[in-house]
């Protein structure tokens, strides 16, 4: 019996916010999955990464924000 490793690293990107981002339009770009409870998670990632930026409001063009993936 052969095993496999899988071996996963997280990074970090970022992203530049244009004036027609929104959290969502942001995350539905990342998110590598469809269903729209995993973009909505993603998008609540992206926003606890960037909490003390953004708290609880929506992101603005030249905003500079980080997103966090699985490679």
């Amino acid at each position: 019996m052969k095993r496999m490793i899988l071996l996963l690293a997280i990074i970090t990107l970022q992203h530049t916010c244009s004036n027609i981002d929104t959290l969502q339009s942001v995350a539905e770009q990342y998110c590598k999955g469809t269903d729209p409870r995993q973009v909505a998670e993603f998008r609540e990632g992206i926003r606890e990464l960037n909490y003390d930026l953004i708290g609880e409001s929506e992101v603005w063009a030249g905003l500079v924000i980080k997103i966090n993936q699985w490679e």
